[in-house]
Parts: structure tokens; C-alpha cells; sequence
């Protein structure tokens, strides 16, 4: 929660507008339910930098490759040429396996064939600043600068060896709160009264202190104005990054991966 409150005192720094916003309206509210696919991949090296296994949580751990999970967004557009996004959307997975390989996490290292615990936990948190530099009466194009701040958690436990102590539990488990920032392109096309189209890319590639990060984030979408005020929509979205963490708690590698359908409802003012 603190991670959380901190990132939104960085809002100013804002990464990319939301799908589906209304030319007309100033203020709008987005409840969302996503169904991606997800590849995630983690690294963690040992503290006398022995360099771990990359462990692939649906492969070698059982993770369900499919998930389904909400996301919610809030967009403030205060004059003609500005807008300020935030959005929120998490993912939260456990799973109990018999390994059929050798991983090394940190100081431990999980033999064949044990019995392992373990979790993958991301809360995703997004603000823009976009300013829309070419508008017509049914159309925009802008461009946005902001802050993609994702809180990893993850953990392994299970029987293992660690400081020439073999079979024994162990439980190995990290976090890290990695702020990207991203430069994106985004537009809105209203080709019907009731009718809006949306798209955008972010991106990133850079170094920051104690990480470095390559982002990719991308999306279309279209909206249907039911009635006065509330959009009902789809969209699609694909999302990569990798973030290397380099610190005294963690020194390793995160890769993450998820695409796929959404649908969602818009209140708009």
C-alpha cells in the first residue's frame, strides 16, 4: 500500500491515455475484465553471485497459463489539448508441483522430483500525461509521457539444499516496486455518433539505478454508447517487458509477458 501511495504522489510523471474515452467527455470511469495469457520468467542469482536458474512458472511450475482479472481506470481531460490517465490492474497465482528439473533460487537449489510451493504475485500501476497535438471534430492524435510502476512478489519453498544443508525446507522469496517510465502515441476515432475506436502504444528501453527495463505495451479497442453516459466495449491488449534488478536483496531478472481480450463498461461526463 505504501508502494502504492507513492507511486500516486508521482502521478505528474504520468504512461499512456486509456482505452475507449469519449471526444465529448471531460471526466470517465473504467471497470474492466481481462482473460490474457501469461509467460512469466524469473531469476534470482545467489548472494555469492552464482547466477540462478531462469524459472519459468508455467513450464517448470505448473502455473495455469490463462487467467482472468479485473483492471480499472480513471481519465481526467482538463483543457482542449490535455489527458490524465491512471489505471490499476493486478495478478495473483500459487500453485504446488513436483519439479522435473533442477532449479537454482538464490542460495538454494530444488533437486529433481521435490515438492515445491510457490507464487507470482503482480500489482500493476500506470499514470500518463498525454497531450493531443492533432484534433478534428471526430478524430485526435497525441502523444504521452508517464510512469509504469509494477510491485512483483514471488516465492519458492519446498525441500531443498542451501549452504551444504540438503533436505531440508527452504523457502526463497523476493519483491521489488520497478518504476519505467514510457514515451507512447495514442489516438481516438469516433466514425459514428455512438461509436469510438482507440488505440495506443507505449515504450521503453533504459537504465534507472538499480534497474533496467524494456517495456512494449499496446492496445485497440471499440465502445458502443448504450445510453447517456455509459460505453459498453472490447478491446485487446499485449503487454512485455523485462525488468533486471540489480540490489543488494535481489540481483536477477524478471520477464513478463500477457496478451489477450478484454471486455469493460465506461461511465463518461
Amino acid at each position: 500500500m505504501n508502494r502504492f501511495l507513492i507511486s500516486v504522489a508521482l502521478v505528474a510523471l504520468s504512461a499512456s491515455p486509456a482505452a475507449a474515452q469519449r471526444l465529448s467527455d471531460t471526466f470517465s470511469l473504467q471497470a474492466a475484465v481481462y482473460f490474457p495469457g501469461v509467460d512469466s520468467r524469473v531469476r534470482v542469482d545467489a548472494t555469492n553471485g552464482t547466477t540462478g536458474s531462469v524459472v519459468d512458472f508455467e513450464n517448470d511450475l505448473g502455473f495455469d497459463t490463462n487467467r482472468t482479472l479485473p483492471a480499472f481506470m480513471a481519465e481526467w481531460r482538463p483543457g482542449d489539448d490535455w489527458v490524465l490517465n491512471a489505471e490499476y490492474y493486478a495478478i495473483g497465482r500459487e500453485n504446488s508441483t513436483t519439479i522435473d528439473r533442477e532449479l537454482t533460487v538464490g542460495d538454494t537449489v530444488y533437486p529433481v522430483n521435490a515438492s515445491v510451493r510457490s507464487g507470482f504475485d503482480s500489482d500493476i500501476i500506470r499514470f500518463t500525461v498525454g497531450n493531443r497535438f492533432y484534433q478534428t471534430k471526430n478524430f485526435e492524435l497525441g502523444a504521452a509521457i508517464g510512469l509504469h510502476g509494477t510491485d512483483f512478489s514471488i516465492f519458492i519453498e519446498g525441500e531443498g539444499a542451501a549452504g551444504g544443508q540438503a533436505g531440508q525446507f527452504q523457502s526463497e522469496n523476493r519483491s521489488v516496486f520497478a518504476p519505467l517510465p514510457t514515451i507512447g502515441a495514442f489516438f481516438t476515432w469516433e466514425p459514428a455518433p455512438k461509436l469510438s475506436v482507440n488505440g495506443r502504444v507505449d515504450w521503453l528501453s533504459l537504465t534507472i539505478g538499480e534497474y533496467s527495463g524494456r517495456l512494449v505495451n499496446t492496445e485497440i479497442s471499440a465502445a458502443y454508447r448504450i445510453q447517456k453516459n455509459i460505453d459498453i466495449g472490447a478491446m485487446y491488449r499485449f503487454v512485455d517487458y523485462r525488468v533486471r534488478v540489480n540490489r543488494d536483496d535481489w540481483e536477477g531478472e524478471v520477464r513478463y509477458n500477457f496478451n489477450g481480450p478484454a471486455i469493460f463498461v465506461q461511465f463518461g461526463f
